[in-house]
């Protein structure tokens, strides 16, 4: 058992402390009102049941869940086992990501308009990620997305070392997202860091998005297959892609 899944076991499993850290966790993020973790009996978790009156839909909610137990706890949970419960005035609709189509609804119940998607939200897309590296251990990383047809660049520069690396990709990619987002919106890096799990790598990015007085935390976890860098930007886009487009 490498150490990460050593960490994950033993946080899970010191029953009640292990699921009260992850509780606290997890109710702190976007989306998630209150929550009921049901523990596997070997020291992992089974089944994840959030009830959610956000407008933030369920796949995003799920995305969140996963991307911070990964970051926080080096913890991996299938996101079958994570039902959203979406509060709709009087009524309680159970949607499970992993049982719903987008667009999907439950027997007897009306779409939720709200947090349906539409063929007209806006998707960000990576078009390209260029890396130049200077004297003096600097490096500039320049990004560039396009947006509805429009080509949006980004550039960030800083110290040259790996956490470094990781922290100037993600600027750049949010100075590019700043131009895509209304005047009071303001996109922040919170944290990012590159986690070794199961024999892969990934990059975890939160991201702080406030909108005018109101502020969310959004979260995106990305695979490294070609460099830490792409995967950076990948990370925060992915936990910022689908907040900007409904906007």
């Amino acid at each position: 058992m490498n150490p990460e899944e050593r960490d994950a076991k033993e946080v899970v499993g010191l029953d009640p402390w292990g699921l009260k850290r992850i509780e606290k966790l997890l109710v702190e993020l976007e989306g998630v009102g209150s929550l009921k973790i049901v523990p596997d009996g070997h020291g992992g978790i089974d089944e994840i049941h959030v009830l959610s009156s956000s407008s933030l839909g369920p796949k995003q909610i799920v995305r969140n869940i996963e991307s911070a137990l990964l970051a926080e706890f080096g913890l991996q949970v299938d996101h079958r086992k994570i039902s959203i419960a979406r509060v709709r005035g009087p009524e309680i609709s159970m949607a499970s990501q992993a049982d719903l189509a987008p667009g999907d609804t439950l027997p007897g119940h009306e779409p939720d308009r709200q947090a349906a998607p539409s063929s007209s939200d806006r998707r960000l897309i990576l078009k390209g990620l260029h890396i130049e590296r200077s004297a003096g251990q600097r490096m500039t990383c320049r990004v560039e997305i396009e947006d509805a047809g429009e080509l949006l660049t980004g550039e960030a520069e800083g110290p040259d070392f790996e956490k470094g690396r990781l922290e100037i990709a993600a600027a750049a990619l949010l100075e590019a997202l700043q131009q895509a987002s209304e005047e009071d919106v303001h996109l922040s890096l919170q944290g990012i860091s590159k986690l070794d799990s199961l024999g892969r790598s990934f990059v975890v990015a939160i991201v702080g998005a406030a909108e005018g007085r109101r502020g969310i935390t959004l979260a995106g976890i990305a695979h490294v297959t070609d460099s830490p860098e792409e995967a950076a930007v990948l990370a925060t886009l992915h936990a910022t892609n689908r907040w900007l487009s409904e906007r």
